[in-house]
């Protein structure tokens, strides 16, 4: 009968409940599609009383033009005519030297000046320009490319010294190739590897936006650097330098990407901080048809703001930067001389290797609920068939 097949489904449906309830449905790299945790860029633009109202309308026309896909705000300062403290300490800040001038500050505090008093250029001129520089970039451009696609990408900025850029490039490329043979064992499969991606020694002045937002100084550029980006062009935890720049570190990041959210990790590595970047309706687009769900969907994003509100404890918070995350190593004699020898990753130590070993007090309330909640469905649907049953039985 069509009612016995009905609680044979259901009681399966209670059996796989718990089960279904236990894991975590998105992965850190799903997650860092989402704006979720957005880092804001702001653009401070300063003027005085010799700006007309028709190039300030200008300017304000041209943000919402040029920025409105970005994760940049602006803001406009008047300084004759807005004289408050805000308006003075943020000039003391960034100390502007002159007026027009354009301050760029980072989500942490750091910052870069643009003049706008170019000889030979009007204000709406040189306005136009900045705003072209700051998202036109080529080479940010093919970062994000490689994202709507990729696992991730791994960016490595070449330094003064070529022996040590040589040595560099060899790290990244054996932890990409290492983490590579562990993609189909992960807690979601994905199927392009993480790509490689080097900024010349040449090319350096003109991303300084860029490094900056990695938290790259001037100073820093001298010395090769690698920075793992995933998702909506977050960085996942900081640029790496000097003796941090391993393959068994850059696999250890790059490991972390593609694990479930509830992994142990504090909530600043999941939600990483995300580089300047204009972000179009295409790409989402695009985002959307490779992950077979919209990050942006309210519901979607709900959920995944639910499950990030629950907090690890903090005596079992991972460590990324560690030199053993997944619980093995790798011999380098062994690796260059029996590459068909590494030992694999299966999905269950992937797995094992995220989970806490003393569930949270929150997360144990979240999964008690949602187990309340299917089993009140449960028994819900068993009344209203035995209730159909017996209507029929009374019918015959």
């Amino acid at each position: 009968m069509d009612y016995k097949r009905l609680l044979l489904l259901i009681a399966l449906f209670c059996f796989c409940n718990p089960l279904i309830t236990y894991a975590c449905r998105y992965t850190i790299r799903e997650i860092g599609y989402s704006d979720i945790g957005a880092s804001t860029h702001y653009l401070y633009i300063f003027i005085n009383s010799e700006s007309s109202e028709k190039e300030i309308s200008t300017i304000k026309n041209l943000s919402h033009a040029l920025l409105n896909e970005t994760n940049v705000h602006l803001t406009l300062f008047n300084v004759d005519e807005e004289k408050t403290d805000l308006v003075a300490d943020k000039m003391d800040r960034y100390q502007i030297q002159s007026i027009p001038s354009a301050a760029f500050v980072f989500p942490e505090g750091d910052h870069l000046i643009f003049p706008l008093d170019h000889q030979g250029r009007s204000l709406n001129e040189s306005v136009w320009k900045l705003f072209e520089d700051l998202f036109n970039s080529p080479f940010r451009h093919s970062i994000k490319e490689e994202l709507i696609q990729a696992y991730g990408v791994v960016l490595v900025v070449e330094g003064v010294n070529k022996q040590e850029n040589k040595y560099v490039l060899l790290e990244a490329k054996e932890a990409v190739r290492a983490i590579s043979r562990t993609l189909d064992q992960m807690p979601k499969v994905v199927d392009s590897p993480p790509v490689i991606i080097v900024l010349p020694r040449d090319n350096i002045q003109e991303e300084r936006l860029l490094l900056r937002s990695l938290g790259i100084n001037d100073r820093e550029t001298k010395k090769p650097s690698v920075a793992i980006l995933y998702g909506r062009g977050r960085i996942m935890g900081s640029a790496l330098q000097d003796d941090m720049i391993t393959r068994d570190v850059i696999k250890n990041l790059l490991t972390v990407v593609g694990a479930d959210c509830e992994c142990g990790l504090d909530h600043s590595w999941i939600l990483g901080r995300m580089i300047p970047m204009r972000w179009e309706t295409r790409v989402q687009s695009d985002i959307t048809k490779n992950l077979g769900f919209d990050v942006e969907n309210p519901q979607v994003k709900s959920e995944m703001s639910q499950i990030l509100s629950l907090k690890p404890t903090p005596d079992n918070q991972l460590d990324p930067m560690g030199s053993n995350l997944l619980g093995y190593s790798e011999g380098k004699l062994e690796i260059k001389r029996n590459p068909e020898n590494i030992a694999k990753v299966s999905s269950a130590d992937v797995r094992n290797s995220f989970f806490q070993k003393k569930t949270s007090k929150n997360s144990l309330v979240f999964n008690t609920i949602l187990i309340g909640l299917g089993g009140i469905l449960l028994i819900v649907l068993i009344l209203f068939l035995f209730i159909q049953y017996k209507q029929r039985r009374m019918l015959r």
